[in-house]
């Protein structure tokens, strides 16, 4: 007899969205590794022809809240675990900020505030800052034992 969880495509098989989403001000935040950058094609309504930055993190700590289908925020957070793999969505202000990160690099991602829109009817220009910790001698601070599991990989 065969279970749900033996059907490949039941529910509890299927695998969450791994998108941070940024509701909650000084509450939502990632802190990890960066292992990718890359640039998509934009999603966005009348954007479509743009490119969009989306940045790769193997996590260390974090959490953040998602919302309901009325757009009401969810008081319980998503936790991220040590070792999952999250994508951030890039924007002017991180694209910037992400520049001279390297891959390899510890980083972290914290919404601060919001800001109401420039443009009527747009809504409010979110505050998310980039931190990139240093090392006692004011290097940055790189997750050597990623690095070097990452340069071990051979190509095919």
């Amino acid at each position: 007899m065969t279970t749900k969880k033996d059907d490949w495509d039941s529910e509890e098989n299927e695998i969450p969205s791994n998108w941070v989403k940024f509701y909650v001000p000084m509450e939502d935040k990632i802190f990890g590794t960066l292992i990718a950058k890359r640039i998509v094609k934009s999603n966005y309504e009348g954007k479509e022809d743009e490119d969009s930055h989306v940045y790769e993190m193997k996590a260390d700590v974090g959490s953040f809240h998602n919302v309901d289908a009325k757009k009401v925020v969810i008081p319980e957070p998503v936790t991220i675990n040590a070792g999952e793999i999250w994508n951030i969505g890039g924007k002017d202000s991180i694209d910037k900020q992400m520049r001279n990160v390297k891959v390899g690099q510890k980083i972290g991602f914290k919404f601060i505030d919001e800001k109401e829109s420039r443009t009527k009817g747009w809504n409010p220009a979110k505050n998310i800052r980039v931190y990139a910790p240093k090392n006692d001698d004011g290097s940055v601070k790189m997750d050597t034992e990623w690095l070097e599991e990452y340069n071990s990989v051979e190509v095919e």
